[in-house]
């Protein structure tokens, strides 16, 4: 069965039986991203995390000393 998103119907032809909003086509799926892609992606939150932590930690803590 297929839900509308605009009234909350559960129906099952192609249109919404109360609003009339047909369904939308499926999108192609999208080509997997490269291995090396996805690694350095991760290794960037690997650093970028902590990072923003110290950061905002110590932001935080110079505004207590001052």
């Amino acid at each position: 069965m297929k839900y509308c998103k605009k009234c909350g119907v559960l129906y099952t032809t192609d249109v919404c039986p109360k609003c009339g909003v047909t369904v939308p086509e499926q999108q192609e799926p999208q080509p997997a991203a490269e291995r090396k892609t996805v690694r350095r992606q991760w290794i960037a939150l690997i650093i970028a995390i902590p990072a923003a932590i110290l950061i905002i930690t110590g932001v935080l803590h110079l505004l207590q000393i001052i």
